[in-house]
């Protein structure tokens, strides 16, 4: 009896940890140690496909959520993604956006404050997908667009959104 309780232990075990591996997410650490930022920050991020392939997420990675910790004094600003507003963060010591849906692609994330702070952690998960960061020296770091590159941002996912209902009208048209 006591020996049949150990194995449902075990198989309960496996299971959960099973399902969790399942939820595939991908996180990348874009700040390491303490990073001093006058006014603004740029990191870009790549989101690619997983290796498995899954079909939930064909055409789109589930979501991406950021987080960030800030040293020494609360801190005051903004954080964007590819120059729309994503969250503010007032007399803050951390920013933890709430969960946001994201295309495959390349995404510039941009931290803005009011006075200079001391970054130590600024983090990028995406569930559904693989991140990782960009590195091309200075060409890599970009501003918040504004005019005709902000325009031009908007239409990128705007094509974006649109093929990914074509993929999911078709896969209905295919059933």
């Amino acid at each position: 009896m006591n020996r049949s309780k150990h194995s449902w232990f075990l198989a309960l075990a496996i299971l959960i940890l099973g399902a969790a591996t399942s939820v595939a997410q991908s996180r990348v650490q874009l700040v390491q140690g303490r990073r001093v930022v006058k006014d603004k920050v740029t990191f870009v991020v790549e989101v690619a496909h997983e290796k498995t392939q899954n079909p939930r997420y064909a055409t789109a990675p589930e979501d991406m959520q950021i987080f960030t910790r800030f040293a020494d004094h609360p801190a005051t600003g903004m954080v964007y993604v590819d120059g729309k507003a994503l969250g503010r963060f007032d007399e803050s010591m951390s920013f933890n956006s709430n969960l946001v849906d994201v295309t495959y692609g390349q995404h510039a994330m941009t931290l803005v404050f009011a006075s200079p702070t001391i970054v130590t952690d600024f983090y990028v998960t995406i569930r559904g997908g693989i991140a990782r960061e960009i590195l091309e020296g200075e060409s890599a770091v970009s501003f918040p667009p504004n005019g005709l590159d902000q325009r031009l941002v908007e239409l990128e996912r705007k094509v974006q959104e649109l093929e990914a209902q074509m993929a999911t009208l078709k896969k209905k048209r295919v059933q």
